[in-house]
């Protein structure tokens, strides 16, 4: 029996020894032993081989019992008056409840104007002092004066009214593109990715989002146009954040309005930051289509044999290995040698990567394309006069950081991607991102730094930002 399964009334749940953890870390108990603890205990639920799973009751009888012959009887009496992470607090409201949830709460202190941080600890410490109390059954009144309580307890008596008058905010605001046409629901969520995009931290966009439909609200506005919303955020913006920002907002939401799809192609060698920047691009413009140039390789390796394409199947540093002895590379330098197989590894890669560019310009679809083989030079395709192309390369220039990089990453894999592997040919990636760099200087492609992921996403939101300024102006020059 592999896992241990708690039975609820909606189901089960993988027994999670973290819960257990989590109930033994405030009474002081070592992290060590609590994990030790939380061990025997699930053991001992294994050898009762009970189908279909455990109760909460019999899981709480066996905890408290191990609980009371490992740390003693006073221990286990403090956890006996607690209702325990695993076991679940119902809200009743008239004859109908519903289980407690922080997301829930999160969401319903946001709306109250707290910062999505201010709401999460608010909602870990409502459930705290419900679970400390022993609550098992709470009526939603009374849910809501301990919110207001603990709201006043954070961050002070304006707070605690703050959620107390939420409702005051709750009808329902929809934007519409013309009068008599289809109304969607307004999003604070939308608006705060929207204003992220153009460099607003997630705090303080959300924070101006939050304040934009509590302004609205309290107008008695009930349906906006998006042109005047659009004004709305404008003129908050050049309030809040000055004209720099505020002219990125109107040029990047004209994004949304063009004929043409976004391919932003962004290069680099491994370990400089490349996916991150890719999803936080990706997200902040609302584009949903990434593609990795490595999993493009991955599937030209599962297609096709090593000896048919023996590039493929190694490392674009360690590609020239499988290049052929008829090239007559042997007189050549390491250098040359490397390059030869790296672009050997990208030109067929490339293959793959264009298909998507010339399908996704053919569908008007947006794409993030990232990953070492993103060479803007053996991308180009017949389709190009349809989308709005904008490459970028992400280098870190510091090597010490970059080796550093690879020692993280190891650790947040779980050594799935080991350091080593790629310290050993460190003097190779180094190679290629020297080539990547003159190539980009060569042919004008933005150098993003991968040192820090703010200031790299800042500089992205520039180039493209100067990008859609100089595409814009064209326009205006061709009209005229």
């Amino acid at each position: 029996m592999d896992e241990v399964f708690v039975r609820l009334r909606r189901g089960r749940w993988p027994l999670s020894k973290g819960l257990l953890v989590e109930a033994l870390l405030p009474l002081g108990v070592p992290t060590e032993m609590a994990h030790a603890l939380a061990h025997t205990v699930e053991e001992r639920l294994k050898r009762l081989r009970r189908k279909g799973g455990v109760t909460p009751r019999t899981l709480r009888r066996i905890f408290l019992e191990e609980v009371e012959r490992e740390l003693g009887p006073d221990k286990a009496r403090l956890l006996a008056k607690q209702t325990l992470p695993f076991e679940e607090i119902f809200v009743v409201e008239g004859r109908k409840q519903r289980p407690f949830s922080k997301g829930l709460l999160t969401r319903s202190l946001e709306d109250a104007g707290f910062s999505l941080r201010e709401a999460h600890e608010l909602a870990k410490a409502v459930e705290r002092r419900l679970r400390l109390e022993g609550v098992r059954r709470i009526p939603a009144k009374q849910l809501e004066k301990v919110v207001a309580e603990e709201a006043r307890r954070l961050y002070g008596p304006e707070a605690g009214e703050r959620y107390r008058a939420r409702l005051l905010y709750a009808g329902e605001l929809f934007v519409e593109e013309a009068p008599g046409a289809p109304r969607v629901p307004f999003s604070k969520g939308i608006l705060a990715q929207s204003l992220m995009a153009i460099g607003l931290s997630p705090d303080r966009a959300f924070r101006l989002a939050r304040e934009m439909e509590v302004a609205l609200h309290r107008e008695g506005v009930q349906v906006i146009r998006r042109d005047e919303l659009r004004r709305r955020v404008h003129q908050a913006l050049l309030r809040e954040a000055g004209e720099e920002m505020a002219r990125r907002y109107l040029i990047l939401r004209s994004l949304r309005k063009q004929p043409r799809p976004v391919h932003i192609l962004i290069g680099g060698v491994t370990g400089v930051g490349k996916s991150v920047l890719a999803s936080a691009l990706a997200y902040r413009l609302g584009i949903t289509h990434i593609v990795p140039s490595d999993a493009v390789r991955e599937v030209f390796r599962a297609s096709l044999s090593k000896d048919l394409l023996p590039t493929l199947h190694l490392s674009t540093f360690e590609a020239w290995r499988a290049l052929s002895p008829g090239l007559g590379l042997e007189g050549e330098s390491y250098e040359v040698q490397v390059m030869r197989g790296f672009l050997d590894q990208v030109a067929k890669v490339a293959v793959g990567l264009k298909a998507i560019q010339e399908r996704s310009a053919l569908e008007g679809t947006s794409i993030v394309l990232e990953g070492v083989h993103v060479v803007p030079r053996f991308l180009q395709h017949p389709y190009q006069d349809r989308v709005f192309t904008i490459p970028m390369l992400v280098a870190v220039q510091d090597e010490n950081l970059h080796r550093d990089r690879f020692l993280l990453r190891d650790r947040e894999t779980g050594h799935a991607r080991p350091k080593e592997r790629y310290l050993q040919h460190f003097e190779e990636i180094r190679l290629i991102q020297n080539h990547l760099l003159r190539w980009a200087r060569e042919e004008g492609i933005p150098v993003i730094p991968g040192e820090d992921l703010d200031e790299g996403i800042e500089k992205a939101l520039e180039v493209l930002v100067a990008y859609l300024e100089a595409q814009g102006q064209k326009l205006e020059e061709a009209r005229a």
